[in-house]
């Protein structure tokens, strides 16, 4: 039996998500929500792209290796789920998939053009996608509720990124763990994928998955919307390396006189 399509809803404006949002969450279900620059891109961690599961352990286990001298605040050695998120916030690729529970975080990402890959199709459709956490969890045998990264149930999900250990080949949504400011700005959660099979192509996907479509011609107007809220990158990411890339954006050079 062929699987039943994700719902999908075009948008064009800040106040299109905003209806889809209140309509989305009118039963009470609690939604996190992942903006992409292109809506084609399937739901998978960055190590699912490409790498064995022999590299994924190499490369948490080097990182831990080398980490402690360039970095002191790392977690102690057991620590896997502390370490899987040092390991996301610094860009190495791992099993975690961002989410937050901000439709608007979720916009920029899906908008801002330092997130558009230089071989990306420019005509291509963004997209901003609204996971309902708890029937996902449900459905892959947890409690409808979302724990902690560290929560003991995830274990079984976290540890074969670093052990060669038998995978569960399902996918958990869990809370992160404020250790940075960043995290608590953007508001995030992450997916944890012991499965390789895409969130969107998991039988059952239509049930917890709606897709918001942000048509190509309607990119630049959302983006000065959300840039008009206060939506910007400085405020996302409270470091010298954010702003000086937003002013540089705000003010271009001048020709000169």
């Amino acid at each position: 039996m062929p699987r039943m399509s994700i719902t999908e809803v075009a948008i064009g404006s800040i106040g299109d998500l905003a209806c889809e949002v209140k309509r989305l969450t009118a039963m009470g279900q609690r939604w996190l929500f992942r903006g992409q620059v292109n809506a084609r891109w399937v739901l998978s961690p960055s190590v699912h792209r490409g790498y064995t599961p022999q590299q994924e352990r190499y490369l948490t286990n080097e990182f831990r290796v080398r980490a402690r001298s360039r970095y002191f605040s790392c977690p102690v050695s057991g620590d896997y789920p502390g370490w899987l998120a040092l390991m996301q916030h610094y860009g190495l690729p791992t099993r975690l998939l961002d989410w937050t529970y901000s439709p608007l975080v979720a916009s920029f990402f899906a908008l801002h053009p330092d997130y558009v890959p230089p071989a990306c199709n420019p005509a291509r459709d963004a997209c901003i996608w609204a996971l309902d956490a708890r029937q996902l969890n449900e459905s892959q045998g947890f409690e409808p509720l979302i724990f902690p990264l560290d929560a003991t149930s995830y274990e079984p999900l976290i540890v074969p990124a670093f052990k060669n250990r038998k995978e569960l080949n399902t996918v958990g949504v869990a809370m992160a763990i404020e250790h940075d400011p960043r995290i608590q700005l953007q508001q995030g959660a992450f997916t944890i994928h012991s499965s390789r099979v895409p969130i969107d192509a998991m039988d059952g996907a239509r049930q917890w998955l709606h897709r918001l479509i942000i048509p190509n011609a309607a990119i630049p107007a959302l983006f000065e919307e959300l840039t008009l809220l206060g939506i910007r990158k400085y405020s996302l990411f409270p470091d010298l390396a954010a702003l000086t890339s937003e002013l540089r954006a705000i003010h271009l050079p001048r020709a000169a006189s």
